[in-house]
């Protein structure tokens, strides 16, 4: 399967001479699991450029960013009318981050700033109503790092995951949307720097409490993996069904 990963934001300026560009965690990441048939093409969405169909990928991967759904960017709204087309032609949709928001926003939820300010951190993201593409699991460890949120879901969309912090952490819809609040593709060191170059924006007490959470360690190859097996599952039950 050939995936696009829709890249809507770049490493912060201060540490980005220090850390992959956000396509390659992504890239790394997937690197880290077996056995898969994934190959993946970005597309700078931030730069105003999106694929001339949907039909050009077999699924899509959306990145996080630091915009927010409400801003005004001019790549936002063609970003949006991309996702309803390619949700309606039945393309495999995951959504990380801002991703998240932007698709749970585009199929008509709706995600805003939240008033409790920075989700910070390495947070246990409880699971329920787990789909065929993942193991049933109570939870799994996640980094985050979010001051918006989907607070409420697209028509149609299964609840599957929260956190202490954010109710809406995780959703899927049907078998051809999946999206998560947290990080996967990002590292304990990057996590690390990136709060600390935005520590006065964050908070220093939150910055710090975040800092040290991330000594538990988190799961993202093993969310790589349902990722992975999400697309796959995908295509296989549209090949069977043809």
């Amino acid at each position: 399967m050939h995936i696009a990963i829709l890249e809507t934001g770049r490493i912060n300026a201060e540490i980005a001479d220090r850390f992959p560009r956000y396509p390659d965690m992504f890239r790394h990441l997937f690197a880290k699991t077996s056995g898969h048939n994934l190959t993946f093409t970005e597309v700078a969405v931030i730069d105003g450029v999106l694929p001339a169909s949907v039909d050009d990928f077999d699924g899509y991967l959306i990145t996080g960013s630091a915009a927010g759904v409400y801003d005004s960017y001019s790549w936002i709204p063609p970003l949006m009318s991309f996702i309803r087309a390619a949700y309606a032609a039945d393309k495999p949709l995951v959504g990380i981050c801002f991703g998240h928001q932007v698709i749970a926003h585009a199929l008509g939820g709706h995600a805003e700033k939240w008033h409790g300010g920075w989700g910070l951190g390495v947070y246990d993201l409880a699971l329920h109503n787990t789909p065929g593409w993942m193991p049933s699991c109570d939870s799994v460890k996640l980094i985050h790092i979010h001051q918006d949120q989907v607070t409420r879901l697209p028509e149609g969309a299964t609840h599957l995951g929260s956190t202490d912090f954010c109710d809406n952490a995780s959703f899927y819809i049907g078998d051809n949307v999946f999206c998560l609040q947290g990080h996967p593709e990002f590292e304990r060191d990057y996590t690390a720097a990136l709060m600390a170059a935005r520590i006065d924006s964050m908070g220093a007490t939150r910055v710090t409490a975040a800092t040290q959470s991330l000594e538990a360690g988190h799961e993202g190859v093993t969310i790589a993996g349902w990722i992975v097996n999400f697309f796959t599952q995908h295509a296989a039950s549209r090949a069977a069904a043809a």
